[in-house]
Order: C-alpha cells, then sequence, then structure tokens
C-alpha cells in the first residue's frame, strides 16, 4: 500500500515525504511553427542548456491544458456591470456563444493546449545553510545544542524548520535566476500548485478539477498548519490530512490500464514508457514528443532526470565501451558472427561520447513516459493505437507494461521519483531535448470575448484589448493586408464587442461603410451616433478647430496653425505663417465665439502699416473663399454651429466625397483634392484625440479605417504620437486598419503597437516580408507561403504575450455577419426595413468544421468581406447612391 508521498507545499515549493524539497516553475511557451531551421536549432541548443544546468534530479512534466469554457464565461458575467444599459443584451451574447461553443466542441472533439512545468530537486537544507556564516552556526550550536542536534538529526518526521523554508526559498529563487535566461520561466503560484496535484484524477474527462478555497471569494487555500516554538526554534507543524485530500478518488487496475473514479467524473488511463531513441534522430523534422502536441492527443508526458556530472559520465561510458569491445573479442576468438545490435551499441557509445567531449555536458539518466486518459476505455483504446503508431513510424520503441501502471502513475505526481528502474535510458542532454518540450499554439487572453479560433486545431480564442492598460502595456492594435481580406470586416467586431461589455467606441469611417448600423444593429439600437459630413451647407464649420476645442483656446489655436499650414503649405518662416500667429494673439483678447471666419476678420484687421498687411490680407481672402468652396467648407466656421458630440456608446464619423491619394503618392505630388482631403481626413483625428481625454472607468475602443491617410497630415501623426504614449493611461485602445507597415510614420509608434492583425499578402512580396519582420518572424519560404495563402477571415495574430499563430475570426451571430459584411450583393433592390426584434432572437450560428489547412484553395467556409472588382481609390471614398 502507497502512503501519500507529499507532506506538505507552500507556493512553488513542495516538501516531499522523503525530506527533500522540490520547486516547480513553468515554463513561458514559445513559438515554434513560424522557426526556420537555423531557428529551430537554436531553441534545441537552449533546451539542452537548461537540461544540463539540472545538477541533481528534475522531473519535467508536460500537461494538456483544456480552456473550462464554462469558467471562462463566468469571468465575463462577473466584470459586467448590471447597471449597464446593456447588461441583459450582453447576458444574452454571453449564453449564446457559450452555448455555441460547447456545440462546437461536441462536434470537434476536444483541444488543448500545453503547459510545460520544470520540477526541481533543491539541494539538501541543513539548518546552517540559513544563517549566512559559519561562525553564526557555530554560536548557535554552542548555545543550544540539543536543538542543534535535534535539527540534524531529522527527529521530528513531519515538521518543517522555518528557517529551513526559508532556505529552500532562496535556493529556488537562485536557480530561477540561473536558468530563465537560458528559458523564460517562472515560479508558480500556490493555487497552480494544488491545481498539478488535483488534475490528476480528472484526466481525459473533461472535467476540470475542482480546487479548494478558503471562502467563497475564492481566497487562495493551501495545506493547514501549525507553526510552534521548540527550544527557540519556530516549527512549521503541517497537517498531513490536508494535503491527503487534494488526492482523492479510488483507483482499480484494468488489466493494462487503471480506473480512477472520483465520485463527480471517471477516468481511465493508462503509461506507456518509451524504452529506446534512435542514435540519430532528423531535426528538425522529428520531434518526438512535440509530434503528440501537434496530432492533439491530449498526451501527458512525464520525464524524470538524474544528473551523472561530466566525469563520472565519461568514466562509466568508458568501461560500457571496455565490456563491449571484450564481447566482440570473445566472440572473433570464437569465429562466431557480431551480432549487428552489438555493433549498434559500440557506434551509439562512440557517438555519445563524443558529443559528451564536445559539449562537456552530464549523461541524463532519463525516464519518459507518455500517459493517455479519457472518459472511455474504447476511447483509451484508440489513442494508444495512434500512439504506438505514431512512435513506429519513427522507429522509437513504447512499451505498455502490464504490472506496473499503479507505479507509474505515482511517478507522474509533481516531486514523486521514479518507483521502477527498468526503464531508464542514459541521454545527452540534446538527444533529450530534440523532443523538443514549451511549445505553445496558444492566442490571446483569459480576460475577453470569443472572437475566433487558431488554424487548424481550432482552440477558442479570447480578446480583451484592455488588458494591456492593466498590465503596463500599450493597447493599440494594427490590421495589415491586402484588400478584401476581412480586415474591416474582422475590426468591427472587436469594437463591437468592447462596446457591448461595457466600454465606449469611436469609428472614423471614410467610406461610409457604417451607414446602415443605426437601424440594423438592434443590439446597439439608440446607442449609436452616426456623424455624416460633406459638402452640404448644413455641414459648413463643424470640423472648424475652434467648434473641436470651443473650451481650449491653446488646442484650438495649434490645431488651427496645422491645418492652415498643410491647407496652403506654408513655411514656418513666411509672412502668412507669422500673420497667423499675430491673429490669434489678437483673437484671445477678443469676445465672442472663435471661429475661422474671425480669424479671418483678425486677419484682415493687420494695419497697412505693418509689413504683415499685405500676406495678411491675401491669406483672410483665401479663408473666405474657402467657405464656399465644396468639403474645405467644414474647416471654416461662423462660430454658429452645433459642436460634434461624441457622447454615446458608439460614436461613428462618415466623410463623404473625399478623394484621398494612393498611399504610394508622394506628398508633393498631391492634387489640390488630395490635400485637402487629407487635412480634412488630419482634422477628424482631433476627435480621437477628445474622444480619449474623456476620463470614463470603463475602456474606449478607437478604431480608424484607411489610417495610413491619418499619418499624411500634421495633425494625424501629432495623434499617433499621443495616443502611443498616453493609450494606456487614458485607458483607450486604438485599431489602425490599413494596409501597410508603413502606414506607421515613426520607429516609436510602431513599436507602441500590441496587438497585431496581419492579413493575406500575396500582392508583393516585399511587403508580405515586411510584415511577416513586423511580427517578430523569420522571412522563411515557409512563412511566405503561410501569409500569401491565408484564407478569407484568417490572419496571423501576435498576441499580448507576443505568441504567433492563425487566427480565424468568427462572428458566432448571423445577423452580425449580415450587418458588418461588406462584400456586394447582386441584389441591389432595397428591403423594406424589418420591425426591431427583442434582444432574444439573436441566434448563433451552426458551428462549422474547422479548417483544416491554410492554402486558400483547401478552406471550406462561410463568405468574408470580399472585394472581388477593381476599382480606384476614388472610388473608395466615393458614396454611391443605390
Amino acid at each position: 500500500m502507497y502512503q501519500c508521498p507529499i507532506d506538505y507545499y507552500i507556493d512553488n515549493l513542495v516538501f516531499n515525504a522523503d525530506k527533500s524539497c522540490w520547486a516547480i516553475y513553468r515554463l513561458k511557451g514559445f513559438n515554434y511553427d513560424y522557426l526556420s531551421t537555423q531557428g529551430k536549432v537554436n531553441k534545441l541548443v537552449q533546451l539542452a542548456r537548461v537540461y544540463s544546468g539540472i545538477m541533481s534530479y528534475a522531473q519535467i512534466l508536460v500537461i494538456p491544458v483544456e480552456k473550462d469554457v464554462q469558467e471562462h464565461f463566468r469571468n465575463l458575467r462577473e466584470r459586467l456591470h448590471r447597471n449597464d444599459i446593456l447588461y441583459d443584451s450582453a447576458m444574452q451574447q454571453i449564453e449564446l456563444t457559450e452555448s455555441y461553443l460547447r456545440e462546437k466542441t461536441e462536434q470537434l472533439g476536444r483541444v488543448n493546449d500545453y503547459a510545460t512545468y520544470f520540477i526541481v530537486k533543491l539541494s539538501e537544507a541543513s539548518e546552517y545553510e540559513a544563517v549566512e556564516k559559519i561562525s553564526e552556526f557555530l554560536l548557535y550550536f554552542i548555545k543550544d545544542p540539543v536543538n542543534a542536534i535535534n535539527v540534524q538529526m531529522n527527529l521530528d518526521t513531519k515538521d518543517i524548520l522555518k528557517s529551513k523554508i526559508k532556505a529552500y526559498e532562496k535556493m529556488a529563487n537562485k536557480w530561477l535566476d540561473e536558468n530563465k535566461y537560458k528559458m523564460s520561466m517562472e515560479a508558480v503560484s500556490t493555487e497552480e500548485t494544488q491545481w498539478l496535484f488535483r488534475r490528476i484524477a480528472y484526466r481525459g474527462t473533461g472535467i476540470p478539477a475542482k480546487l479548494f478555497y478558503k471562502t467563497v471569494g475564492r481566497e487562495k487555500w493551501e495545506p493547514d498548519a501549525d507553526e510552534v516554538v521548540i527550544n527557540h526554534e519556530r516549527i512549521v507543524r503541517p497537517y498531513h490530512r490536508d494535503t491527503v485530500s487534494l488526492f482523492e478518488g479510488s483507483i482499480e487496475a484494468q488489466n493494462r490500464s487503471l480506473k480512477v473514479s472520483t465520485g463527480f467524473s471517471t477516468s481511465y488511463q493508462t503509461f506507456l514508457p518509451i524504452v529506446w531513441l534512435p542514435e540519430q534522430n532528423e531535426f528538425p523534422g522529428k520531434e518526438w514528443l512535440y509530434e503528440l502536441q501537434i496530432r492533439n492527443l491530449q498526451a501527458e508526458v512525464c520525464i524524470h532526470i538524474k544528473a551523472i556530472p561530466h566525469k563520472s559520465a565519461l568514466h562509466q561510458l568508458e568501461l560500457k565501451k571496455r565490456e563491449i569491445n571484450s564481447q566482440i573479442e570473445h566472440i572473433e576468438e570464437a569465429n562466431a558472427d557480431i551480432p549487428e545490435d552489438l555493433y549498434t551499441s559500440k557506434e551509439y557509445a562512440d557517438c555519445m561520447e563524443q558529443e559528451l567531449k564536445d559539449d562537456r555536458s552530464p549523461l541524463l539518466e532519463s525516464n519518459i513516459t507518455v500517459c493517455l486518459s479519457d472518459s472511455s476505455l474504447d476511447g483509451l483504446e484508440k489513442k494508444c493505437a495512434r500512439v504506438k503508431e505514431l512512435y513506429d513510424n519513427m522507429n522509437i520503441i513504447i512499451e505498455r507494461p502490464l504490472g506496473d501502471q499503479l507505479k507509474l502513475y505515482m511517478s507522474f505526481i509533481p516531486s514523486v521519483r521514479i518507483l521502477i528502474k527498468d526503464f531508464v535510458m542514459r541521454l545527452t542532454p540534446v538527444t533529450l531535448a530534440s523532443g523538443i518540450v514549451g511549445v505553445t499554439r496558444e492566442l490571446g487572453d483569459n480576460r475577453g470575448g470569443y472572437i475566433g479560433s487558431t488554424g487548424k486545431e481550432g482552440k477558442p480564442v479570447y480578446y480583451a484589448p484592455e488588458l494591456a492598460c492593466l498590465q503596463n502595456m500599450s493597447p493599440a492594435a494594427t490590421f495589415f493586408g491586402d484588400l478584401g481580406t476581412g480586415k474591416s470586416f474582422n475590426a468591427n467586431i472587436l469594437i463591437y464587442q468592447m462596446v457591448l461589455y461595457g466600454g465606449y467606441g469611436l469609428i472614423i469611417d471614410p467610406k461610409g461603410e457604417r451607414s446602415h448600423w443605426e437601424k440594423q444593429l438592434i443590439v446597439l439600437r439608440g446607442l449609436i451616433s452616426t456623424v455624416t459630413l460633406g459638402a452640404v451647407s448644413s455641414d459648413r464649420g463643424k470640423l472648424d478647430p475652434y467648434n473641436i476645442y470651443p473650451d481650449d483656446i491653446r488646442e484650438a489655436h495649434e490645431l488651427t496653425l496645422n491645418v492652415l499650414s498643410d491647407l496652403f503649405g506654408l513655411d514656418p518662416k513666411s509672412d502668412e505663417y507669422i500673420a497667423i500667429l499675430e491673429a490669434q494673439k489678437r483673437m484671445e483678447k477678443s469676445h465672442g465665439a472663435h471661429c475661422m471666419l474671425k480669424l479671418a476678420k483678425m486677419l484682415e484687421a493687420i494695419p497697412e502699416e505693418d509689413n504683415l498687411h499685405e500676406a495678411a490680407n491675401n491669406l483672410a481672402r483665401r479663408i473666405i473663399l474657402y467657405r464656399d468652396n465644396g468639403m474645405a467648407g467644414l474647416l471654416i466656421g461662423d462660430g454658429t454651429e452645433h459642436a460634434i458630440t461624441l457622447d454615446n456608446r458608439l460614436n461613428i464619423i462618415q466623410l463623404q466625397n473625399l478623394k484621398m491619394p494612393s498611399p504610394e503618392t508622394p506628398k508633393q505630388d498631391y492634387t489640390r483634392d488630395e490635400v485637402l482631403s487629407v487635412v480634412i481626413f488630419g482634422v477628424v483625428s482631433a476627435f480621437i484625440k477628445k474622444f480619449a481625454l474623456v476620463k470614463r472607468p470603463v475602456p474606449k475602443g478607437i478604431l480608424v479605417d484607411e489610417s495610413w491617410a491619418i499619418s499624411a497630415s500634421k495633425e494625424g501623426r501629432n495623434m499617433e504620437e499621443f495616443i502611443s504614449r498616453m493609450g494606456r493611461s487614458l485607458y483607450t485602445c486604438i485599431i489602425y486598419n490599413g494596409h501597410s507597415t508603413k502606414d506607421l510614420p515613426t520607429e516609436g509608434i510602431k513599436n507602441s503597437i500590441t496587438y497585431k492583425f496581419v492579413f493575406r499578402s500575396r500582392n508583393n512580396r516585399e511587403e508580405a516580408a515586411r510584415l511577416l519582420d513586423y511580427l517578430g518572424l523569420e522571412v522563411t519560404p515557409e512563412n511566405m507561403l503561410v501569409i500569401q495563402n491565408l484564407g478569407a477571415g484568417q490572419c496571423l495574430f501576435k498576441d499580448l504575450y507576443n505568441r504567433v499563430g492563425v487566427l480565424q475570426f468568427d462572428p458566432v451571430f448571423q445577423d452580425l455577419f449580415d450587418i458588418f459584411s461588406t462584400t456586394p450583393t447582386e441584389d441591389a433592390d432595397e428591403e423594406p426595413e424589418p420591425e426591431a426584434p427583442e434582444p432574444e432572437t439573436l441566434e448563433p450560428k451552426a458551428p462549422e468544421p474547422e479548417i483544416p489547412e491554410l492554402p486558400e484553395d483547401k478552406i471550406i467556409s462561410k463568405p468574408e468581406p470580399l472585394l472581388d472588382f477593381e476599382f480606384t481609390e476614388d472610388d473608395l471614398f466615393t458614396k454611391e447612391d443605390i
């Protein structure tokens, strides 16, 4: 009968029944799929260095982690404000989305990411390790020799010295500091340590482990312990029953598997140790542990490592080689045939010896076991067959022992050593590292709403841009890629969710694609304000800088100066520029509403004897003439216009009849209409700054369509610089929807982008290469093929944690798909407006099978907003009357 092997744990420290102490660290996942061959080799070397740094004993666990959809949406519900006008609609959408994902899981099967844990045995920490000087220990021994001897002899079997815990904490921190530069990792929390123990009985069931908490408010729980003082020494005395309660359930052996029952679930588990690896595996290409992740077999891996120091390893190898040579000599003397496996062993020993001498690394006594689990025995047997087939094809020998299943089960418990040594292999760090552990294909975060799924696996992706603000990072995002790849459609999803879950939104819409939202987006009906600006007389002056900043004359002056400089091409050293400064100074002393026409009057009032008179009069005349000159009239007000307000939950500013230049056109080659369009678009960026400055306790989202045009004006560049610096503190998330990385004018702005969505880039190889570099990926033929063959609605997404993967956007609801789509339809007849249904009419789309391959010609999916016709840049900004 086995006893509980764990006495106590606190934070990431585990105290074993054999008096050893272990520290648990979680490896931060890294991208692997998009690395070049050399990049993969570098990652192999990194892992090998970590293994070489294990100086005593270690355990590595690779655990399949399934996202708990129910738990995720429960947390999302708790963050909603009950007094929010959209609370009921948001709750309903969450419920329907959760149901949709559950149905999708039933159809496609569970999908997992994998977490990798390093569990390292710390050196024996006697009492004297808690003091910094040997002399202090001697004084302590002389002062209280009985207690010192008791400490050394470990007379109290379950007691742990407080000073010993502190010594182990120092050792654990030191090990982390020495190894985290080799491979990024962090110490686990108390709650995560508990989860590592509790989850064992729930393997393969799809039921999350039920954790213990102190209170209903989920205050962290840890095993109870008394702290007593014996002979002037603080002692921690744990309640062993608390630790035993972590391992609930009954275990029943069934042939080559175990049946683990908890009362809540039944898990069938089997353990398959790897007993032989080829001496040379193809690398990269045959990462024998990572293959289990790729095939999504929900396989758990446990690796026990005992390091043999370099010199001892060479000595043992030399003895083994002598034994092999002796056997060969005896067989030759007998004139018999030498077995092939003897030659193989000799060659393997020679290769291992050479590798150890080259790297001066230790030899690793390794036990590698694969755990498969399922909620049914049939499902378990199918997984076993798949794993055996996989390793047979890779020429790796894996066994499924009959009588050792329970011992192997115990060896998967964190900090428990192997109980059977029949399957130990001696491997070099490089050979063990070639299996590759620590890879993640996870995307998104664990906070936000559902926006889509990962490429091949179909894992749900959640996105909460405000999380970047809470982690002291910029929340800015970019959407780059070719036309017709779904950029605007999917950017709409992000803004919509921000508003639905309690935030405010602003959309700059120069193409007029969202005119129908007020009527058709029923969930937000009455909460959307659309401001459409055109050349009509009623819109004159609405973009007058003094109308935008009626209460801030300094900001209005600065914006006016930038507008007139860009519009008329003024040199800061010219008389016209100085005349504007003079007129603005005079305006500050005047009474009444300020406006551009008032500025013109101030220019005209400059006396004739002043050398600025002629330049000022010419400039005043141009300002007055522009008021009646089409779209230019938007900029010239008379002080009677109503200011544009952005107080609704979702605010849309649309601009009609702009003649935007091509992104490739140099600024000096702009036509007059193009200059005017860029200036107007730049003035609109002032609304972005103004919207961001409104203090609200909830996140604000800003979507800028055709964002490349913002950078063409001075005011636009100022706004981008401002948002890149202040977006985090203002709780404002901005999305730039453009075409190229060249849309971002400076490296500072580019470096402030946290979330990067890169869609298909097939038309320009140079731009595709720039986009890969922008994502931090190497420009390889394989990566170029990926970015050139992304399907509609697919993108390469770089998330808050610098993870990159393929994201397939999913709006879930058919009505949202219809509203957000910008794809033209054959039937242009206007249909009668339907009556507004209640929010309960929202229905999710039926889940569709995930796309197994990236190439576009193999993708079967719902239609996405594609522009499948040719047009000029002018057409983009002309609203068509139907």
